[in-house]
């Protein structure tokens, strides 16, 4: 049998060849495909607003409330009147919150000072709660709400209790608490102690519910 000669055979490459490239043309156009996708947003904002906690006092000796955070603070009005051994005296301290606080709070003695020559016979106890104008040995009484000494025991001036008793604030000056607070001299104070003074101190803390 005699073989095709090379111009025979030309035309069948060509076409294979052909075929072969269609049909990569076709694969490369399927590849290339890609279908498009819808897109949308959404957003979500909150706002928070912190909440306002401020304090303020009034001493039994202040005209008025007023922020004091600072030593001396608050004036204790004392009777004037010169103590003895075994004289006792009182006096009170409003604290509230200001009218702008928006959430209550509560409050507890922080520190105590008692400078002096006299302040060595001194000793005091505390109570809260006390009726306005009511700041005198009747507040003392068994079942009073006691933040330092007790109905039969007394705190060495410039001592502070061995456990802190804290106290409810109200939101927007609401409920003013009335602490009021007895100093007495040793009875068995020395002759040594006549002229003498002392000048003692209490700071009271604020924390805001939240």
């Amino acid at each position: 049998m005699t073989e095709p000669g090379p111009d025979a055979r030309r035309p069948w490459v060509r076409r294979r060849i052909l075929a072969v490239l269609a049909g990569g043309l076709v694969l490369g156009a399927g590849t290339a495909t890609t279908l498009a996708a819808w897109t949308d947003t959404e957003y979500a904002t909150g706002t928070i607003t912190a909440s306002v906690f401020d304090t303020e006092s009034q001493g039994s000796g202040d005209a008025a409330y007023a922020s004091r955070p600072a030593a001396p603070g608050a004036v204790l009005a004392f009777d004037v009147a010169p103590v003895g051994p075994g004289s006792t005296r009182y006096a009170w301290v409003r604290i509230r919150t200001t009218g702008t606080t928006t959430v209550d709070g509560r409050a507890q003695l922080a520190a105590v000072t008692a400078t002096g020559g006299l302040a060595p016979v001194l000793s005091y106890r505390a109570v809260v709660g006390a009726a306005p104008g009511a700041c005198a040995a009747p507040a003392f009484a068994a079942g009073a709400t006691f933040i330092a000494g007790g109905p039969s025991t007394s705190i060495a001036a410039g001592a502070m209790p061995p456990t802190p008793v804290s106290f409810p604030l109200g939101a927007a000056a609401a409920s003013p608490q009335e602490v009021c607070v007895e100093v007495t001299v040793a009875a068995g104070a020395a002759n040594s102690y006549q002229g003498t003074s002392a000048t003692l101190s209490w700071q009271f803390t604020a924390q805001s519910a939240e």
